[in-house]
């Protein structure tokens, strides 16, 4: 009798072990548990949180995209901070397919063209930043039905990756350092462009698109002067994609005294599109694209330099 008690306690303590190492995370029958960080929406939906989490994932690359997907629907109403879900009702994705370079396609609905920039924006960034950690997958596109995801201007959006994002939210990653940046300012008479080369640095978390705007408000010389308002502020900066998108206030519906509006509008195009990761720039106002801004038409689509303003001195 003793010595059956004894086998009956070796074999529970046998159990326990291995239902606990299953439980600590360790591969079991149907995956191997791993920690990811999942991207949502913060409650106001004009930026984003992050959240480690463990997930169960198999050995399907295309399994586990659509578990993450389904993760990012999900919205913890007890979780210790708050955030939003990515999608809603509008916007659900339909489909994941994954070819033999480890392109992760999502389709979605055309509900998915009928978001705000600004929230379409957050939420391409929230889903690719995800699901590219997953092993297998090394870029993500987007379909809409059968069409290939497009910018406003017409352009495809096409592969993203890690390196297409940069956001407000990842400052305080990437930013701390010093660059030569070209400022384009305004001449004296307010209607053509100077470069001023200068050295601005990036700092407290300040993203350098954020640091060569805010630089335009000052002024660089006898010769030229600051083409934007100094109450103009920058809500939100991302890059995309080569793709700099800039939400202003309504600060930039003021004529500056002496400064024409073109001015005004590509001393910021000239200037962002000169640092080396941006080739255009996409304007809203308080999240809203605006057609015309003043002056100034094709304000709702991202905007190439223009070097016709540009002078040689601001004489």
């Amino acid at each position: 009798m003793k010595r059956n008690r004894i086998s009956i306690l070796l074999m529970v303590l046998i159990l326990s072990l291995t239902f606990g190492c299953q439980q600590a995370g360790e591969d079991s029958a149907d995956g191997k548990t791993d920690k990811l960080t999942f991207y949502y929406l913060n409650p106001e939906e004009d930026g984003l949180v992050s959240k480690e989490m463990d997930i169960i994932l198999s050995d399907d690359p295309r399994a586990n995209a659509e578990l993450v997907l389904d993760e990012l629907a999900q919205v913890d109403g007890n979780a210790k901070f708050k955030y939003t879900s990515v999608f809603n009702k509008q916007v659900q994705h339909q489909k994941v397919s994954i070819d033999e370079e480890e392109v992760a396609s999502i389709t979605f609905g055309s509900g998915y063209t009928q978001m705000d920039p600004s929230r379409e924006i957050l939420m391409r960034a929230a889903i690719v930043k995800s699901i590219i950690q997953l092993d297998g997958i090394s870029a993500v596109t987007f379909f809409v039905n059968d069409d290939p995801l497009a910018n406003e201007d017409g352009t495809l959006v096409g592969r993203m990756d890690e390196e297409s994002f940069v956001l407000d939210d990842d400052k305080n990653h990437v930013y701390d350092y010093t660059e030569t940046v070209s400022l384009f300012c305004s001449n004296l008479k307010g209607d053509g462009l100077v470069e001023v080369s200068v050295d601005l640095e990036a700092k407290d978390n300040q993203s350098m698109e954020e640091a060569a705007l805010e630089a335009l408000k000052e002024n660089w010389g006898e010769n030229v002067k600051s083409p934007i308002p100094r109450e103009l502020t920058f809500n939100r900066i991302h890059v995309i994609q080569n793709i700099c998108y800039v939400d202003l206030n309504d600060e930039i519906r003021q004529h500056i005294n002496g400064v024409d509006e073109e001015i005004k509008i590509y001393s910021m195009v000239n200037t962002l599109t000169s640092l080396t990761r941006i080739t255009r720039v996409q304007f809203t106002v308080n999240g809203e694209t605006i057609s015309n801004m003043n002056d100034v038409a094709g304000f709702d689509s991202p905007m190439s330099h223009d070097y016709s303003y540009v002078e040689e001195s601001g004489e």
